[in-house]
């Protein structure tokens, strides 16, 4: 497990991945029909700089919309098509805006297993959550990512 520092960095480079990415959408009939087309390359042009028949171009497309390609097709037709292929999972917000929701939720929620928990205040209920997440921020738990029943 990468260190404090290390987690923020690659935050950081996943953010700003992300801002890149999140206004691309994929086209209604798939990356690799849409690149062929675009480019005017026929299906059997593809096909024989790829080494393979043009019914195995048609076949990745069918694929690709099935979402049944693989990684490595997708690499081989890119590059057939004098493109590259670009892979990326990226988070739905800023990484540090997920760990910080979810450590509230783990907060609220090990306070439900708190003793005194029904003499408290709901001022002693807000702050033990605000420390509770702050606790588990610092020291990312093994469980960190695991909520408690």
């Amino acid at each position: 497990m990468p260190n404090y520092m290390e987690q923020r960095r690659l935050a950081r480079w996943i953010d700003r991945a992300a801002s890149n990415l999140d206004r691309v959408e994929t086209p209604e009939r798939g990356w690799i029909s849409t690149m062929r087309r675009a480019l005017g390359m026929s299906a059997e042009f593809v096909a024989r700089r790829k080494g393979v028949s043009r019914n195995a171009v048609y076949q990745a497309e069918r694929s690709e919309q099935d979402g049944a390609v693989s990684l490595k097709q997708m690499e081989q037709l890119a590059a057939a098509m004098g493109g590259k292929f670009v892979y990326a999972i990226v988070p739905d917000g800023r990484v540090e805006d997920m760990k910080y929701r979810h450590a509230r939720d783990k907060a609220t929620a090990l306070l439900a297993h708190e003793d005194a928990v029904s003499s408290w205040s709901v001022e002693e209920r807000a702050d033990w959550i605000d420390d509770k997440i702050a606790e588990l921020l610092h020291d990312m738990p093994s469980d960190f990512w695991e909520i408690p029943e």
